[in-house]
């Protein structure tokens, strides 16, 4: 009798299991049908030609518009190439997995509206594509919505376990290009470097009949001047200090322990300021135009911390 029992109880969690999986293959295979892949892509990226990006309850707007040549931001500097490849990216890949659950609909559309970033993409002056992005607390997890819609999706990037809406997130200053000297060196007039406590090793380069040469110096190593202009040309900041320490707040406050400042043919001038490293750090402080403060990789530094008697023969 008990062995009967069992078997019609075998039976019956076959069937149950059965119907389950049909429900699962069945079930998913709808909500993916359902889901439309490309709700937040562009049909053709290349005609966008400005982004805003609006950041809920903050007041805050942030205008990458393209002039013909180059991105700008908020009119006021280069936006960084790298960036706006990401970006582009970005928009491209990510897909929407599914809607987000029922109950959750309501809470992520108010954190929509109160801390999300509203992108807004135009070919000329028409909005083409608008959009809300989110994420999570825990920021695992990204959700898009367009605007005017009360759906969310739960985003993501096939392949890649990645925040994706930490690139709508960036500020202002850290969308700004990471080139220290970005301008015409067809321009270029004279870098001069003044060390503080150490005036005897100041330097000036200037252009002269298409040949570069140090001011002071009578007859300068060639090959270590090229090098040098390179490593000066190229030099690039690894992040903006967007939220200060008291550390580095203090440090500000003290003598660099050089400057380098170029100069351009219509006298628009360049500067970065270059502080000593402080005791742990894997970065060197620096100060752009005597204002806005950024960190260095070690190894881009050592190759511009040149002295004048560095290219002596």
């Amino acid at each position: 009798m008990q062995e009967k029992k069992n078997i019609r109880l075998l039976i019956s969690l076959f069937a149950i299991s059965g119907v389950c999986i049909l429900l699962i293959f069945f079930g998913g295979r709808n909500e993916r049908a359902d889901v439309d892949k490309n709700l937040f892509k562009m049909e053709d990226q290349t005609q966008v030609n400005k982004i805003i990006l609006s950041t809920a309850g903050k007041n805050q707007e942030i205008e990458i518009r393209y002039d013909g040549t180059k991105w700008i931001v908020n009119n006021s500097f280069e936006a960084d190439n790298q960036l706006i490849t990401v970006f582009f990216a970005t928009l491209l890949q990510a897909e929407p997995k599914r809607p987000v659950a029922e109950t959750l609909q309501d809470s992520i559309a108010e954190r929509m509206q109160k801390q999300g970033i509203r992108v807004t993409l135009f070919e000329g002056e028409t909005a083409v594509k608008d959009f809300w992005v989110s994420g999570n607390d825990q920021r695992t997890e990204t959700y898009f919505q367009l605007a005017g819609d009360k759906t969310s999706y739960l985003v993501t990037i096939p392949g890649y376990r990645v925040f994706v809406a930490s690139l709508f997130e960036l500020s202002e200053v850290e969308w700004r290009d990471k080139r220290i000297f970005n301008f015409n060196w067809q321009n270029f007039k004279t870098l001069k470097v003044h060390f503080p406590q150490q005036s005897n090793q100041d330097f000036t380069i200037s252009f002269a009949n298409t040949l570069f040469g140090i001011e002071e110096v009578a007859v300068a190593d060639t090959t270590k001047l090229s090098t040098y202009l390179e490593s000066v040309f190229n030099l690039r900041v690894d992040q903006y200090n967007i939220n200060s320490t008291s550390r580095y707040d203090s440090l500000l406050k003290t003598a660099p322990v050089y400057s380098i400042t170029i100069s351009d043919i219509v006298n628009r001038t360049y500067q970065v300021e270059v502080f000593p490293p402080l005791k742990g750090e894997q970065v060197i402080l620096g100060r752009l135009n005597e204002n806005l403060s950024a960190f260095f990789s070690l190894k881009q530094i050592a190759q511009i911390s040149r002295k004048r008697s560095y290219f002596e023969y």
